[in-house]
């Protein structure tokens, strides 16, 4: 089964090496770009292929910031299901919180090391199933990271 990744990020540099390490993990992994949440939403709008199965969400974009982008994802029944993991500079615990409580299924801070990035990006390719709860699972048993809240 081929997975399908999504990452909505407005930093070049931090999408780069999100791609970069997850080519190093699974080359099966196809992963789109998406510079905002609005680009992110009308891809998905307009899109002709399956769903992505997991979206990797940062906060702060121009035109759609994450927290807007990921209400409409929980608010539209063609995508709500889809694992939505916040994906942040941010460490603010009202940030973690708000994640959650909006829907997501994690936060995840940036790390500061390619190897920490790689270590959670593995966690989740290694997945067997991409579904929400079973990807939360396997983040809680594998991952050791500190950056990482469920």
């Amino acid at each position: 089964m081929m997975k399908r990744f999504l990452i909505a990020d407005d930093d070049p540099d931090d999408v780069d090496l999100f791609l970069e390490a997850l080519s190093e993990i699974d080359t099966s992994i196809t992963c789109a770009s998406m510079k905002d949440g609005r680009e992110l939403l009308n891809t998905l709008a307009h899109q002709k292929t399956e769903s992505p199965d997991v979206i990797f969400l940062d906060i702060n974009m121009p035109e759609m910031n994450g927290w807007e982008c990921l209400q409409q994802l929980k608010r539209n029944s063609h995508v709500k299901d889809i694992p939505v993991i916040m994906y942040s500079t941010s460490s603010a615990q009202k940030d973690v919180q708000k994640a959650i409580e909006s829907g997501a299924l994690a936060f995840y801070e940036k790390p500061s090391n390619y190897a920490q990035l790689k270590e959670f990006l593995d966690v989740i390719a290694k997945s067997k199933s991409l579904k929400g709860e079973a990807i939360a699972n396997q983040l809680r048993s594998k991952s050791k990271s500190h950056r990482f809240y469920i």
